[in-house]
């Protein structure tokens, strides 16, 4: 079975309905490696995550539930399991979500044991610490793939895995989708009635307590003057928060009229094109940042938060400012210099532009991925 650099043949499983950064990790990968000349096939479920991966044009399976707490499900679904990896001879099995990661390992023992499982883990919480998730990650799973130097650490520590048993294969982004030119062909500021002179900045995440919403908007009303106008553009979907909540927040900062509060959006290119700034507040996450690499992609200084894989991809005082989480006087000062200093924006937007074409291409991070399952088949049929 020894494919050398010709075509391998990988199973991906996104064992979830939700869309998240994780999931357009998995979808991104799986087009990427499509691209590639792979034959891949993707098991998920009905959901967001199965809507893009239709529209991308993937091979998939949707009549696993790995998640269903009805155990006739469960049962179903390890059988439906041996009989996909058995008819279709994956050389690479990857789980990606943390839930039953561990099941397609120890099913492939028995029903496919030449495949090599390489779990990619590119969830914000670190691995658990407790003598069955090491004994399940030893067993069942051969290799480990996360987004950062950072999960690679903790996946040492805590799992005690061997340095040379996790690979770092850091997200990409679509570098001509989401490019500096959409500020001129935007529609967005019109939309909400930007001036020319107004300067918006744009904070991109789900309504969740880990992305620090009400870390921004403190840091908002710490900002007294500024040359320019400006406002803080909120966009992402509603989850243990909502709009309401942030509304209220807002109000009682008394910077009610300094936010826009976007929802979620189909045309995020076009939106984030028309930003000036990007920025995350979250208090952790961020283990692969989707939403710091599509604001450099646009050609946009992101000031961030330092937690998970942001101090590896973006330089402070290069391509943003990064400041310490839950600090919101230094966040504060942050918005006021870029926003108050066009020139230093539009420099530290051109270097993050730089940046993401040089490291964070889909073309890099397909390349990466391929030869980390080409490295792991070979060592596994020596």
């Amino acid at each position: 079975m020894n494919r050398g650099a010709c075509q391998l043949k990988i199973i991906q499983i996104l064992n979830t309905h939700h869309w998240s950064a994780a999931a357009n990790y998995c979808i991104t990968i799986t087009r990427e490696l499509i691209k590639r000349g792979h034959d891949v096939l993707l098991l998920t479920e009905p959901g967001k995550a199965l809507e893009k991966a239709k529209e991308a044009g993937i091979r998939f399976d949707d009549s696993i539930r790995l998640n269903h707490r009805n155990p006739l499900l469960f049962v179903d679904a390890i059988k439906r399991m041996k009989r996909i990896f058995r008819s279709f001879k994956p050389d690479i099995i990857s789980p990606h979500m943390n839930e039953a990661a561990w099941l397609p390992g120890m099913i492939a023992r028995k029903a496919w044991p030449d495949a090599v499982i390489a779990r990619i883990r590119t969830e914000y919480d670190p691995p658990k610490k407790h003598f069955i998730n090491r004994y399940v990650h030893h067993a069942w799973i051969d290799h480990l793939v996360v987004g950062s130097q950072l999960h690679k650490r903790l996946c040492e520590e805590i799992l005690d895995y061997q340095p040379e048993k996790i690979s770092v294969v850091y997200g990409g982004v679509d570098a001509g989708l989401y490019n500096p030119g959409l500020r001129q062909t935007s529609n967005f500021r019109n939309e909400i009635g930007a001036t020319a002179n107004e300067v918006l900045i744009g904070l991109l995440a789900r309504l969740d307590p880990v992305k620090g919403h009400e870390f921004a908007l403190e840091a908002l009303s710490r900002i007294s003057s500024l040359p320019a106008p400006f406002r803080l553009v909120i966009i992402g979907y509603e989850a243990e928060r909502t709009y309401a909540w942030l509304k209220e927040q807002a109000t009682a900062l008394g910077v009610q009229n300094r936010i826009y509060c976007a929802g979620y959006r189909n045309d995020l290119p076009e939106v984030l094109g028309a930003l000036d700034i990007g920025l995350i507040s979250s208090v952790g996450s961020e283990a692969n940042s989707r939403a710091a690499l599509e604001f450099m992609a646009c050609g946009k200084p992101v000031i961030s938060t330092s937690v998970g894989v942001i101090p590896e991809i973006i330089q402070n005082q290069e391509q943003g400012l990064i400041v310490p989480p839950c600090d919101t006087e230094q966040m504060g000062r942050a918005m006021e210099k870029l926003v108050a200093n066009p020139v230093l924006r539009i420099n530290m937007g051109k270097a993050a532009r730089k940046k993401v074409l040089d490291n964070f291409s889909l073309d890099k991070f397909g390349a990466v991925m391929e030869s980390v399952y080409a490295k792991l088949l070979r060592t596994s049929q020596n």
